[in-house]
């Protein structure tokens, strides 16, 4: 059995990135890069991190690791690409939740330059993520080991959920005068932010599902009757981009249809196509066609 050892993932993680290591837990204020590097520990063997940074070069980060983790990932700002060792290239972009599972892995994070980057991400050691999992009395009996198989890396992906994105902002809440009940405080936090996704991306729960929120990969897999992985590749061997891509793109295009009709607001549009961040919406609007939300309720 491989070690499993959140906090030394996260280090190998922070340590290849291009900052001193007495940055960590600091403003990143210097003329080549500014941001912050948040990490708490509310227990062993679950780590909560908030990164925020802008590189004015592009780079590409590796990490090599013979442990073992569970990690739920939100991207709230930026894009990159995930390269993993025997394993497909995946994206990560703005408005996007992740699930991962990783072993005696190797993967390669690119950045591109002078785009803001900001995630927050919720480690999970095996040996919590088996307990929890081994607690529940009904749906199929799953395990870090029966998830991953044979493979070294597997991602879940979907848009962040309305009631995600609710919980993300109050992570960072005031600090009370004891850090024993900051660290109680983050902990319940965390623990009802992880057992909102592993509910909805190992279970296809649609209790906290908003109507306007696509279903998971995962969900999509079983209606079609195949694996994830012969969905994923037979999507993009098909359409020439990623699901996730695609239905981002589609997304944006609704949003398009509905400012050109006139009978909704740029915020209005925001939520319509399941933005739950307006600035989130504006840059990825911009990225698509050039222009602003708000240039085409003027008539631009």
């Amino acid at each position: 059995m491989l070690p499993s050892n959140v906090h030394s993932i996260y280090d190998s993680y922070f340590d290849a990135l291009p900052f001193s290591p007495e940055v960590r837990d600091k403003k990143l204020c210097d003329t080549e890069r500014k941001g912050h590097i948040k990490r708490i520990v509310p227990r062993p063997g679950l780590e909560l991190v908030d990164s925020c940074y802008l590189l004015h070069e592009s780079c590409t980060v590796g990490v090599q690791s013979s442990a073992a983790m569970v990690e739920l990932s939100f991207c709230l700002q930026g894009s990159g690409e995930v390269s993993v060792a025997g394993s497909e290239q995946v994206s990560f972009m703005p408005d996007s939740c992740s699930l991962h599972l990783m072993r005696d892995f190797r993967v390669e994070f690119s950045f591109q330059a002078d785009v803001p980057f900001h995630s927050i991400s919720v480690g999970i050691s095996v040996e919590q993520f088996d307990a929890w999992l081994s607690e529940l009395d009904e749906g199929p009996a799953y395990s870090f080991e029966g998830l991953l198989g044979s493979k070294a890396f597997r991602r879940f992906q979907m848009p962040i959920l309305p009631e995600m994105a609710r919980l993300l902002p109050n992570l960072n809440g005031p600090s009370f005068s004891q850090p024993r009940l900051r660290k109680l405080q983050v902990e319940g936090k965390v623990l009802e932010l992880a057992s909102l996704g592993l509910d909805t991306f190992l279970f296809g729960h649609e209790l906290h599902r908003s109507k306007r929120s696509p279903p998971s990969l995962i969900e999509l897999a079983k209606m079609a009757q195949i694996n994830e992985f012969k969905l994923k590749v037979g999507f993009k061997e098909e359409y020439g981009t990623s699901v996730f891509a695609y239905l981002r793109e589609k997304r944006l295009e609704k949003a398009w249809s509905l400012l050109r009709d006139g009978n909704h607001n740029v915020s209005q549009t925001a939520s319509a196509v399941g933005f739950s961040n307006f600035s989130h919406f504006a840059e990825a609007f911009r990225k698509q066609y050039g222009l602003n939300p708000s240039d085409m309720k003027r008539g631009r």
